[in-house]
This record gives structure tokens, C-alpha cells and sequence, in this order.
């Protein structure tokens, strides 16, 4: 990331979108909105996220923007009516509020690109005292009490989660803890998984749940035969969303069609 130009980047964003708003000549806010998309688009690629960011500028500043100008040509081209000084205000407030939640969550979130961060690689979700425990676990023996704290924590089939009958356990030199692989119920690739991560500290084990980029990073090109984890992900392992989100954008382009169509027959 280069921060001066995230710092224009941001500035021109909250300048095109006062002025989107202030100015009368709906077509010239429609254009300063497209300009407002297609920058939100850089800013995405500047956070590496360029597939969000491809999305922005196809459908935010692309269509978006055509369909926009298309539906101006059934309406007014400036806007003539009184605005209230009491809907600004209130408008104004409503944006300072939300502004001030974000500045407050934002505290609570891991540095950006942060690699051990909860979204990309694990997050703790039981803690129980050693007892000897560790000890069963160097022998390859996932202890009943971890066990039956997972279970209660609902990851087990009853929420479609693998059941804990047929695991593996490793020994993870680098992370100087243990990896729990869990025999999957999937189709196409029913081995096992590592799904869990075991560290001792002191006198507690804390036991973590690997999240779901850990095994696009390390097994997207053999399960996927492509070597971009992001294209696996939106096209494989969440393919089904993608194509939902894509039947969402394809209705609404449908409808908006037939909507302008109607206008211009008549």
C-alpha cells in the first residue's frame, strides 16, 4: 500500500460525494458517481483486493453508470424541487454517527494483511488445563475432554461439520503446537483435513479452528488445478455464491431493461 495516495484516494472520495450530492444536474452527478465508483475500485486494488475491485468498476462505474444515464432519459435532467434543511441535517447526523461506529470498531480489528489475523488463519475457541493431556497428544491421541469441547461448541455432524472418529495428528514444528486432521465427508476429496490447531502454554492447551483461506493457500492448485487462491475461491470452493451473486446482478439488469423498454413504448 502507498499511504499518500490512499490519503488522495480517500479525500477525492468524500469531495466526489458531496459534490454527488450538491450539484443539480442529476447527469452530472450520475458521472461524478461513476468517477466515485471507479475510485473505490482503485483503493480496492490498492488492499490487494482486485477481484472486489474488478467488480466495482464492472458494475459500479460500467453498468451501474449506464443504467443510470439510460434511466435519465425517461426523467428531468436538473433537479428542481426545494430541499429541506431539516432532512439535510438529519442526513448529515446519520452519516457523523455511522462514521464514528466504524472509527470505533476499527480499533478492535487486526493490522491490515496481518497473516495470523482470525480471518486468515485460525481463531481460539476452547481452553482447557493441561492434566496430562499433552501427553496423550504426542502419543496421536486426541483427549475426550477436547473432544466433547468441540462437540458442545456444535462443530459436529449434526451441523454438518466432520465427525471426530477418524483424525490425524501432527506435530507442527514451525507453529511448535499440534495440527488435528479430520477425515472429511466431501465427494470429490473425502481425505483428511486440518481443521484444528493444539498449543500448549504454560499449564492450559488452547485450541484453535483453522479458517477456510488456510486451505485455499495451501491447496488450491492440487485440488483446483489453478494456482490463484482468489480464482479457486470465488469459482470452486464458494462457486455456489458466486453464481448466486451473479443471478442477483443479471435480474436486476433484466428488470431495469424492461422497465426503461415499457417507458419508451409507451
Amino acid at each position: 500500500m502507498i499511504v499518500p495516495l490512499d490519503v488522495a484516494l480517500i479525500i477525492f472520495l468524500v469531495v466526489s460525494a458531496i459534490s454527488a450530492l450538491l450539484v443539480r444536474d442529476l447527469l452530472a452527478s450520475i458521472a461524478i458517481l461513476g468517477t466515485y465508483t471507479f475510485v473505490m475500485a482503485c483503493i480496492y486494488v490498492q488492499m490487494n483486493a482486485v477481484d472486489v475491485g474488478f467488480t466495482e468498476a464492472a458494475i459500479g462505474a460500467g453498468a451501474s453508470t449506464a443504467l443510470m444515464v439510460a434511466s435519465l432519459t425517461k426523467l428531468q435532467r436538473y433537479d428542481t424541487g426545494k430541499r429541506r434543511a431539516v432532512k439535510v441535517v438529519i442526513g448529515a447526523l446519520a452519516v457523523v454517527m455511522l462514521a464514528g461506529l466504524f472509527f470505533y470498531v476499527i480499533e478492535d480489528m487486526p493490522p491490515f494483511g496481518d497473516y495470523n489475523s482470525p480471518a486468515n488463519k485460525r481463531i481460539e475457541i476452547l481452553e482447557v488445563k493441561d492434566n496430562g493431556l499433552s501427553e496423550k497428544l504426542k502419543a496421536e491421541e486426541l483427549p475426550e475432554e477436547i473432544k466433547s469441547g468441540i462437540y458442545l461448541l456444535g462443530y459436529n455432524e449434526g451441523n454438518n461439520f466432520p465427525s471426530l472418529r477418524e483424525y490425524k495428528i501432527v506435530w507442527n514444528e514451525k507453529e511448535e503446537g499440534w495440527d488435528v486432521l479430520i477425515k472429511k465427508n466431501e465427494t470429490f476429496f473425502p481425505g483428511f483435513e486440518k481443521l484444528y490447531f493444539i498449543k500448549k502454554e504454560g499449564e492450559i492447551l488452547k485450541v484453535y479452528r483453522y479458517s477456510i483461506p488456510v486451505r485455499w493457500q495451501e491447496k488450491c492448485e492440487e485440488e483446483m488445478n489453478t494456482p490463484n487462491m482468489v480464482t479457486a475461491g470465488l469459482a470452486d470452493y464458494r462457486g455456489y455464491d458466486t453464481l448466486g451473486e451473479t443471478v442477483v446482478i443479471f435480474t436486476a439488469a433484466v428488470s431495469v431493461a424492461a422497465l426503461l423498454r415499457r417507458g419508451f413504448l409507451e
